[in-house]
């Protein structure tokens, strides 16, 4: 069991090695007065500890390490239907519809046609569209397939898939499953940059015509409560310690106990974020605010 000076030095550490992160910029986008009031927060409850473990374990995506999730998926991509198979399709991409009028490749970002615009998936592709220097041309939305012409290659593009739900309502929503039945030959591609397991499987499961690339493949040891990340840490009493400063700050701070998000969405109980959002399958405690409590990432 930890005694109290292992206790301190480690909180000290992790948290020393976080301002770190910061300063480097390798943490870039969250904020020391970010940090010091959310270990604030968590020190009015007795729970430094557990502030110290979440940190420990959260995987913090700069705007610089996007990019680069971003690269993996672009750097090879291809065409199915590819009449310059030689030149690299990026190259293409960046060529309007004069130079290629029969060009068959669309993106287009996961968002449905109702959604909010304060959804990810303009965003993201806007800023793979400034990084790759894609042609506008090339770009759709999704509800406006129909009147895409001649698609031979679909790639839609998005950040984080979780539990699948939202790209299963996605899919459904705009109706992807008659077109592709009226165009047998097209090739649909979902670039994520970053994907669970159970999104994975319920994609392949709904939707096995959908071909999947990701950067990132998340897994338990994401989920800092979970059993298969607790276990790492071979101290007698450590997860039951961490359990219940946990409990007992989601009862003190009035974060969710109940409903869909209690333990991020889908169960997930993630800590995972991207500079420019938290999917909230990470836990409440990373970024749900109430009058008492100041999260530590942005929504």
């Amino acid at each position: 069991m930890l005694n109290s000076d292992d206790t301190a030095d480690y909180i000290d550490q992790v948290v020393d090695r976080a301002r770190k992160l910061i300063h480097a910029r390798v943490w870039e986008g969250m904020k020391d007065v970010q940090l010091d009031s959310w270990m604030g927060c968590l020190r009015n409850y007795d729970a430094e500890l557990l502030g110290a473990y979440l940190l420990d374990n959260l995987a913090f995506r700069s705007r610089d390490q996007f990019f680069s999730l971003l690269d993996t998926l672009f750097v090879d991509l291809s065409s199915s239907a590819s009449k310059t198979p030689t030149i690299p399709l990026l190259d293409q991409l960046r060529l309007g519809k004069s130079a290629s009028p029969n060009f068959g490749v669309r993106i287009a970002p996961v968002i449905g046609h109702l959604a909010p615009p304060t959804k990810s998936g303009p965003y993201i592709l806007r800023l793979a569209q400034r990084r790759f220097r894609i042609h506008s041309d090339w770009l759709i939305w999704p509800h406006m397939l129909a009147h895409a012409g001649t698609v031979t290659d679909l790639y839609f593009l998005d950040d984080f898939c979780g539990t699948g739900e939202q790209f299963e309502d996605f899919v459904n929503g705009i109706r992807l499953n008659e077109f592709v039945s009226l165009h047998p030959h097209l090739q649909v591609t979902y670039l994520v940059t970053t994907i669970h397991p159970k999104g994975l499987d319920r994609i392949a499961k709904l939707f096995p015509y959908i071909k999947v690339k990701w950067a990132e493949l998340l897994s338990d040891l994401n989920a800092p409560l979970s059993d298969s990340c607790l276990r790492r840490y071979q101290v007698k009493g450590f997860a039951d310690m961490i359990h219940e400063q946990y409990r007992t700050v989601v009862s003190k701070a009035g974060l969710p106990q109940k409903g869909r998000l209690a333990e991020g969405y889908g169960e997930l109980g993630l800590a995972y974020a991207f500079s420019h959002a938290t999917p909230n399958n990470s836990l409440p405690v990373f970024w749900y605010e109430t009058p008492s409590f100041t999260p530590l990432l942005d929504r």
